[in-house]
């Protein structure tokens, strides 16, 4: 069996017919619409279920908790169903989620939430995994699945050609060797809706079918259960001998299937492949202000989520109802219509209500946990910075700070007794000329996941820069640089001259798409700053500025794009004296550091004309790069004969690194999607200026969008990271965290105990802490970490004193046996990209 299909023509074969829905919480209608659409589909599967020999098939809990408290009497019917065995979950997810695009702990939480909600209210547990509809699945699922107790996984997009042109069974090996039994969709999950297509579909998929068990979903979430199935199951079944026909659940085929089939091929890696079926890179840059605003709500969470676990040690309740609540409302941001941006502008007010209320109630946790960890009883200015990594870190970090009257000088900041340089980005003054407000920005270097005391006093020092500013050029200790006035474009290089990156330049792309997909005429830009494009437009430098202060120097370069300027002809013998038709004004900040070898980004976009795509290049300065980039619990490398072939999109998390030789240039992407590469060109995506939902009637309906437009004033932060040797020595995958996941500073107005506060600890270097939250049951707490270098280890987790005992569990938080704490200690061996789960009993302090 070279191909891997199954052969045995004599042999009879099971086709499992599948009625399911797919159900979506809001897309091209409502939720309220949806919820109408799902009550209707499920009494209708009811009513089929109780007359005739009928199987049905529920994704997500999240409409059965929306069930269960607005229709009780359906509720009743479905659960005697589930409880029977007639209707039964898959994936079981709280809401099936984007796989790509949200953070690590959405995804857990997802099928944690949901897995609970089946096992507390139809006491069932959810074997099989259903990706109906998500845009790819990252590369660590298999892992992600097995520790949730999945056993099975079905699925529809991003397989490539090489292996679904074959067959439609195998084994998904993820990153750390975890296998699951995997059924792709060759039909997708309507292969069976269309009866009269029956008899075609079923020859295709027998085809691939790995054995004689075919697996046929037969439903969809735009229209209701068929009850003349049975009947035509029962047709079917007369005249087709050998090819019997069952209504089934996925359960069935699955178990069907392992009895039969046990040498099956291994595929490994991430499905991100548009060759069988649409992934839409391109959603990654749809509604981008919104995308980015759920990243950090995600991010908010974390650390909120961090503080609270490490005051409940101290004595300070969980705030458990309101972080289970915040958590549902970022299950529901992760959904895979929501995050990607892909539905009708009416749903978005919901998604922006939630990321208002996470925006609200995370810095209240924070901070409430904050002052638990450093109580204190003198009055006095203070600033706390608290560390939400699972290492020490020193960064750059700003302070809010209201102040009384008489604050004659800018506040500066003291540590153990003297004054550390410091620098005003914000004042605001009294009537009488005192300082009422400022943001302060300083250098604090923090322990792991714990807390450092900060004295704030009026600045009575001057501190000098050991950055040089000379003919408009920047010089640090690590490389110098300089920002181009008329074009805005960025150059650094090493101290020997070597160009280490050109770039930093805004490029507008016609922009004629949808939702799913960018779509051009043109065969080049409309413009680039570096003078590509329409001979018509060009871009006007309005600003150059280059501000020293004694912690980083800021260059500011604004410019503005006119579609329109004259003279339009002989350009390179005539200035313009006319530029009319303004699209987007350009604010771009490039600071640096003095004990950093980062240089951060702040891009602000006001766009004023819609129907444009606005990206940044970046010029590696490399030939033959390898790109690496982080991934769900772990990295993923591209392959580079498609990076210098073609243009490849992907999606990003944190950051994303390009090497060559011991050179090498990681971007530290905070949200901002990095969506194509080719060869040493990498470009991010800043937005996408659409208005309608799908163009091709195929995507989805063609519905008026204008939100998407993503008119008006438009923020974006991001950094590159400059290194020799190994992105793995340059520990690249902590500096992406710490800058996604940043020092937090709060001020307090009494004097703390004591002037740190540390907590747990977490080596090697290549183990990083993605949770630390109190457990769904009982007074424990849960520990998460991973491996993400791709290299065993022994791993040292370092406990405070409130820690009497550890536990292993799964993703499910169910126990898996005990592991020993010894000298405040819990040690173990780790493997490559291994997730490893603890439950934590305590003492409170």
């Amino acid at each position: 069996m070279a191909d891997g299909s199954y052969k045995g023509a004599a042999m009879k074969r099971t086709i499992y017919i599948v009625p399911h829905t797919h159900y979506d919480v809001a897309w091209v209608f409502n939720k309220e619409d949806y919820f109408l659409i799902f009550s209707s589909i499920i009494a209708k599967a009811c009513k089929i279920v109780e007359e005739e020999d009928f199987r049905f098939l529920i994704e997500q809990t999240y409409p059965l908790e929306m069930l269960e408290h607005r229709n009780p009497e359906l509720f009743s019917k479905l659960q005697k169903a589930i409880m029977e065995g007639k209707i039964e979950i898959c994936d079981g997810n709280y809401l099936m989620p984007d796989f790509m695009i949200p953070g690590s702990e959405v995804l857990v939480r997802e099928i944690l939430y949901g897995k609970r909600y089946c096992k507390d209210k139809f006491g069932v547990e959810v074997p099989v995994a259903w990706a109906s509809d998500g845009f790819g699945l990252h590369a660590q699922l298999p892992q992600v699945y097995k520790k949730s107790g999945y056993r099975w996984l079905a699925f529809r997009r991003g397989l490539p050609r090489s292996i679904g042109s074959r067959l439609s069974e195998f084994m998904w090996q993820g990153l750390d060797g975890t296998k699951i039994m995997t059924h792709w969709m060759p039909l997708g999950y309507r292969a069976g809706l269309m009866l009269d297509k029956w008899e075609e579909n079923y020859r295709h998929l027998a085809k691939l079918a790995k054995s004689s068990h075919v697996l046929m979903p037969c439903g969809s979430g735009g229209s209701m259960p068929q009850d003349d199935i049975p009947k035509r199951v029962k047709e079917w079944n007369k005249t087709h001998e050998n090819e019997k026909m069952v209504l089934a659940t996925p359960s069935d085929f699955f178990e069907g299937f392992e009895k039969e089939c046990k040498n099956l091929i291994t595929f490994q890696g991430e499905f991100y492949s548009d060759e069988l079926e649409n992934i839409f890179p391109d959603v990654a840059s749809s509604r981008v202000q919104l995308r980015l605003a759920i990243r950090f709500s995600e991010l908010d969470l974390l650390m909120a989520e961090k503080a609270a676990s490490l005051a409940l040690l101290q004595g300070r309740p969980y705030p458990v109802e309101i972080m289970e609540e915040m958590w549902k409302k970022m299950c529901f941001l992760g959904m895979h219509d929501i995050v990607p941006g892909t539905g009708i502008d009416e749903i978005y007010k919901e998604a922006w209500d939630y990321i208002e209320d996470i925006k609200k109630v995370s810095p209240q946790v924070v901070g409430n946990s904050i002052k638990q960890l450093m109580p204190g009883k003198e009055y006095g200015r203070y600033i706390i910075v608290f560390n939400p990594n699972s290492w020490e870190v020193g960064n750059y970090v700003e302070a809010d700070m209201e102040l009384t009257e008489g604050w004659s000088t800018e506040p500066g900041i003291v540590l153990d007794g003297k004054e550390v340089p410091s620098e005003a980005v914000e004042c605001t003054r009294w009537d009488d000329g005192s300082v009422s407000r400022a943001k302060v920005g300083f250098m604090a270097t923090i322990p792991a996941l714990g807390c450092s005391v900060y004295r704030v006093a009026e600045k009575s020092k001057s501190f000098r820069s050991r950055i040089e500013v000379k003919d408009g050029g920047v010089k640090t200790k690590f490389f110098k640089l300089s920002v181009d006035r008329k074009t805005g474009i960025l150059t650094v290089v090493d101290h020997d001259g070597k160009k280490l990156l050109e770039g930093n330049e805004v490029i507008i792309d016609e922009e004629i798409g949808d939702l799913y997909f960018h779509k051009s005429l043109l065969e080049g830009y409309i413009a680039s700053e570096g003078g590509e494009g329409l001979r018509f437009g060009i871009f006007k430098p309005t600003e150059y500025k280059v501000e020293k202060g004694p912690v980083r120097t800021v260059i500011t370069f604004k410019d503005s794009y006119y579609c329109l300027r004259w003279p339009y002809y002989l350009t390179e013998k005539y200035e313009p004296l006319l530029f009319r038709h303004r699209t987007a004004d350009i604010t771009k900040k490039v600071i640096v550091y003095n004990d950093i070898p980062r240089i951060d980004f702040i891009t602000h976009l006001n766009l004023l004309q819609p129907h444009v795509r606005i990206r940044l290049k970046f010029d590696t300065c490399m030939v033959t790069p390898v790109y690496t980039r982080q991934t769900q619990f772990g990295v993923i490398s591209l392959p580079i004969g498609k990076t210098l072939r073609e243009s490849l999109k992907i999606p990003s998390l944190n950051w994303i690194t390009g090497q060559e030789g011991d050179r090498g240039l990681a971007v530290l992407t905070l949200g901002v999607p990095i969506n194509e590469i080719k060869g040493g060109v990498v470009f991010s995506t800043l937005l996408r200026s659409v208005s309608v939902l799908s163009i091709d009637g195929v995507s989805g309906p063609l519905i008026p969008v204008p939100d998407a437009q993503e008119l008006g004033e438009n923020t974006f932060r991001y950094s590159i990271y400059p290194y020799t040797g190994d992105w793995r020595e340059a520990l690249i995958h902590r500096k992406g965290f710490e800058t996604s996941q940043p020092l937090c500073a709060l001020q307090i107005d009494k004097k703390p105990s004591y002037k740190e506060f540390r907590s747990f600890t977490l080596e090697p270097d290549n183990l990083i802490c993605s949770a630390l939250k109190k457990a769904e049951d009982g007074d424990v707490l849960i520990l998460r970490f991973f491996e993400t270098r791709g290299e065993p280890c022994h791993a040292v987790l370092g406990v405070p004193p409130q820690i009497t005992s550890a536990t292993f569990t799964n993703l499910l938080e169910e126990d898996e046996g005990e592991i020993e704490i010894s000298d405040s200690k819990i040690e173990m061996d780790v493997g490559p990209f291994e997730i490893i789960t603890l439950k934590l009993e305590y003492t409170t302090a």
